[in-house]
């Protein structure tokens, strides 16, 4: 079960990681437009 961790933890990381990017960098953009 060990050795299929890699195999499930890098696409949701490949995943998860950049939407959190660009959720962030959405906002960032957003309230610098409203200020």
């Amino acid at each position: 079960m060990v050795s299929n961790l890699p195999s499930i933890l890098v696409p949701m990381v490949g995943i998860v990681l950049p939407a959190i990017v660009m959720a962030l960098l959405f906002v960032y953009i957003e309230t610098d437009e409203i200020a």
